[in-house]
């Protein structure tokens, strides 16, 4: 029987050793290139330019018990752990946790820390060689159901458009940003030719969590191999993404680019209903002090314009009649901590018993539409182990 799309995770995370994709820098930056080390207590930590050592920890704790150090890429027996090997491991791990395929964004630290490395055309190297590697190995094995963010580095505009198009041409399914184009935490009109560029090229636009300070508590505390009890428990209750949101609707970005869309995976969406609730009427009670008023609502630019990720939330589809359902999108976050994983599957059957017609367009229209993807496709077959 012919397979097709029944289940896309939207938010899955590349966590791999570095020797595959470190071979596509070019030798003269190789030594400001991030390295993975064993660590004495076992495991293994980054060593990234101008940043304390970086301990895997709930970055590879998807399937086993997440260690706060000394998390290793490797079984006891020299194989891969979950999430951490080739494609051809990662289709494999699909097919067992009932997934069809994945987005794939980029690793959590080396995506975000190499962005501390001094030498603006080392960085933007390695942000290129991660994105050819990609293309070139990772993807190639099956780009129906491996579709990875291109990596978008933040040192301007111009090098943003450059990443876009070079993603483009290398057929890569996204781009994926962390600051905005201009290179800042805050939206500008500067950043409306990469907007528009990205619209031209038909290229889909994404962030993680949130576009902004990669100096988030929880990145950090994890990245240090500590969590403190308070950090934790905001995890998920306090969305990043609203600082974002807010510049972004005040800036006018979706009045000047009004066929903008952005998705930002792993934001969850329970609590949309009250936000956007008071979003509205924070704008009402106030709107009379501020120079020139708003076109819409806040609540209709992000209905038009923005997509949100939910992992572990069904809080959201139990809040479906008080929220943009049709902005939804579903992801595992293998192979991080907060993965569904290895039980995604019986997850969403229970988050959508009885409602079938919601399943399939969270879990595949609204994917499929955003990213490009035929439905109706026959998909790439799930290799053998060798």
């Amino acid at each position: 029987m012919t397979r097709t799309y029944s289940v896309i995770s939207s938010d899955g995370h590349l966590e791999i050793p570095p020797d595959r994709w470190m071979t596509y820098v070019p030798e003269r930056y190789r030594e400001r290139a991030p390295r993975l080390v064993s660590l004495p207590e076992g495991g293994q930590g980054w060593l990234v330019e101008g940043l304390p050592l970086i301990h895997n920890g709930s970055n590879i704790a998807a399937g086993r018990q997440m260690k706060i150090i000394g998390a290793s890429y490797w079984n006891a027996d020299g194989t891969p752990a979950p999430g951490t090997g080739g494609p051809r491991q990662r289709l494999r791990e699909q097919d067992h946790d009932g997934v069809d395929a994945e987005v794939l964004f980029p690793p959590v630290f080396i995506g975000r820390f190499i962005e501390n490395i001094s030498d603006p055309a080392a960085y933007r190297a390695l942000v290129r060689a991660y994105n050819e590697f990609l293309a070139a190995e990772y993807c190639a094995v099956a780009p129906d159901r491996l579709l990875a963010t291109a990596l978008i580095p933040i040192t301007g505009v111009a090098d943003a458009v450059a990443e876009l198009d070079h993603a483009k041409r290398l057929g890569l399914r996204a781009v994926c940003l962390s600051h905005f184009p201009n290179g800042s935490l805050l939206p500008s009109p500067d950043d409306d030719p990469f907007w528009e560029r990205a619209l031209e090229t038909d290229m889909p636009v994404t962030a993680h969590v949130t576009i902004g300070d990669r100096n988030h508590p929880m990145l950090l505390q994890s990245a240090a191999g500590r969590y403190e009890m308070p950090t934790t428990l905001l995890r998920g209750s306090v969305p990043p993404a609203l600082p974002m949101i807010t510049q972004m609707i005040a800036s006018r970005v979706f009045d000047r680019i009004p066929d903008l869309r952005l998705y930002i995976a792993e934001t969850n969406a329970g609590w949309l209903p009250e936000v956007l609730y008071m979003m509205d009427d924070s704008y009402r009670t106030f709107a009379d002090v501020f120079d020139a008023p708003l076109k819409l609502l806040p609540t209709e630019y992000i209905q038009r314009h923005l997509y949100f990720g939910i992992v572990k939330d069904p809080v959201a589809i139990w809040s479906r009649d008080l929220l943009p359902v049709a902005n939804l999108m579903w992801g595992s976050d293998f192979p991080h901590s907060a993965s569904s994983y290895p039980d995604s599957r019986q997850f969403l059957d229970e988050t959508f018993a009885g409602l079938a017609e919601l399943r399939r367009q969270i879990l595949v229209e609204t994917p499929c539409d955003f990213f490009r993807l035929d439905p109706n496709a026959p998909l790439t077959p799930t290799p053998d182990a060798v």
